[in-house]
């Protein structure tokens, strides 16, 4: 009989370095850092430069950096970091429009009902508030300041929330770092060859600077060309472009403004949506478009005309994409982590939580040698989920749109949706209520301030919302908006914020 020590992965091997690469190093080694025999090996091809994505992340990055033990402020000195609150989106209802998706709660419940309802009469009574007015990210961020819960403390301000925006190739070097000096092993070189098992896994790797590179398991990191989970093992590709068609992003550095604003903002424009990112040295941009509308040339002219070709520090660089996810993202012995198992174009800046997310589902569902298929099956429902719900999330953006002064918007008027979608809306237009989704990244109150956002209404409340006292209410409303406007301006400003922690 064989005994457990046996069974035991001792050899794991990664694809790809990057941003990809060096979470999953780094998550994965310490997480196993008290197993004695696991031997960790990164190889990153020295001809093959960082696409460098998800510069924006959501507040799941801080869980991250708290599951490392990576001090934060330690983190945000070595990565050129600033905060993020909220993403404001610019002309997307309409041109000239704006409203914000916030990090964060956005009200509390009242009476047993989601503030979303009590709200919603309020608005159908000609109230004066945005939904997102009860926000206290928004409130912070509509000012320019800053602020941290603290833990155990309750102020009007405590249900805010953050993230951070970062320079994605000084992330990688400081979890190389990390992950260097907690044992993994660092190979430059190509990967030239894969050599497969009479079963179909993968049993070692051929390099230019090496004979072999053998190991238990594998994770493809690297990038769109899936050296592993598409080359070798032929693990097929969902296309999902008939939903979200952009395929195409530039992206072009600038000069600093001189107040960092802590959001990012997304803007809508004639063939899709340009991004700006303030970090503390730089001002990250890009522009998100589908080349049926417009080539790269007349992409490049809109994005520069709009940043100022005097304000930039790096020329644009095209990234093409083609949106969708592996059928599988574990199969055999290999998970794909990052673009080599899928895409999703970062409106909502999720690239760098499915990277996490990718890596602590592994860890939680650690196999064994043998490899056993139902905890495999699991984690590609699992994953799976987080794409599909990811996926949903930003098509909602599109379709509710009303622009049509332009062909790509017009399309948008009559282009199929997924039928998950379809039937929140459903179930949303009817009175207001969403389907319960724990497994959803985005919480309610997302969905809630992009429904709100957009002017989806509801065609009736919910009847519960009578049992309360609308009056009361409505005083209630405008006594905390009121206290929150007032807390918000005597906060930091952002700028401030972020000196005091990196002097």
């Amino acid at each position: 009989m064989q005994s457990t020590d046996s069974l035991s992965i001792e050899e794991y091997v990664i694809v790809g370095g990057g941003t990809a690469g060096w979470i999953t190093a780094a998550i994965l080694a310490h997480s196993l850092k008290h197993f004695k025999n696991v031997k960790i090996k990164l190889v990153e091809s020295p001809d093959i430069p960082t696409i460098g994505v998800g510069e924006a992340t959501i507040p799941s990055i801080i869980d991250m950096l708290t599951y490392l033990k990576i001090p934060l402020v330690e983190f945000i000195n070595k990565t050129d970091a600033s905060f993020k609150l909220a993403i404001r989106f610019d002309d997307w209802l309409q041109q000239g429009h704006s409203y914000w998706h916030p990090f964060g709660k956005i009200g509390n419940a009242i009476d047993n009902l989601p503030f979303y309802q009590h709200w919603l009469k309020h608005a159908k009574h000609q109230g004066q508030y945005q939904f997102s007015d009860f926000s206290p990210s928004v409130a912070l961020a509509e000012h320019g300041k800053f602020y941290a819960p603290r833990p155990g403390e309750k102020t009007n301000l405590s249900a805010s929330s953050y993230a951070l925006h970062f320079n994605a190739g000084k992330v990688a070097e400081y979890l190389k770092t990390y992950s260097l000096e907690l044992g993994v092993e660092h190979i430059k070189a190509n990967v030239t060859h894969t050599e497969l098992t009479t079963s179909g896994a993968i049993k070692q790797l051929k390099l230019d600077t090496q004979p072999v590179l053998a190991a238990d398991f594998f994770f493809d990191c690297s990038g769109q060309k899936a050296l592993l989970i598409d080359k070798s093992l032929r693990v097929g590709y969902q296309d999902w472009q008939s939903f979200l068609p952009v395929n195409r992003a530039l992206a072009v550095q600038t000069k600093p403004s001189n107040n960092i604003a802590p959001y990012t903002i997304a803007k809508a424009d004639k063939a899709g949506w340009q991004w700006q990112i303030p970090l503390q040295s730089r001002t990250g941009n890009g522009y998100v478009y589908c080349d049926d509308f417009i080539d790269q040339a007349a992409a490049t002219t809109q994005l520069l005309n709009r940043v100022g070709e005097e304000n930039c520090i790096t020329e644009p660089r095209l990234i093409r994409f083609k949106t969708g996810k592996r059928n599988k993202m574990w199969h055999k012995n290999c998970v794909a982590i990052g673009l080599s198992g899928g895409f999703l174009e970062p409106l909502e800046s999720t690239s760098i939580y499915l990277i996490m997310r990718a890596a602590l589902n592994f860890v939680q569902a650690l196999p064994d040698k043998n490899l056993h298929q139902p905890s495999i099956d699991e984690y590609n429902r699992l994953m799976d989920n987080e794409y599909l719900n990811i996926r949903d999330f930003i098509v909602l953006h599109y379709c509710t749109s009303k622009r049509t002064d332009s062909e790509f918007w017009q399309m948008w008027q009559h282009l199929p949706i997924p039928a998950s979608l379809s039937q929140k809306l459903d179930l949303f237009t009817s009175q207001g209520r969403l389907m319960d989704n724990p497994k959803d990244l985005f919480a309610s109150d997302s969905w809630y301030a992009v429904l709100a956002g957009m002017q989806v209404t509801p065609n009736s409340l919910d009847p519960l919302i009578e049992r309360s006292n609308f009056s009361l209410i409505e005083k209630a409303m405008h006594d905390s908006y009121t206290a929150l406007q007032n807390n918000a301006r005597q906060q930091r400003d952002h700028k401030q914020y972020l000196n005091n922690l990196i002097k």
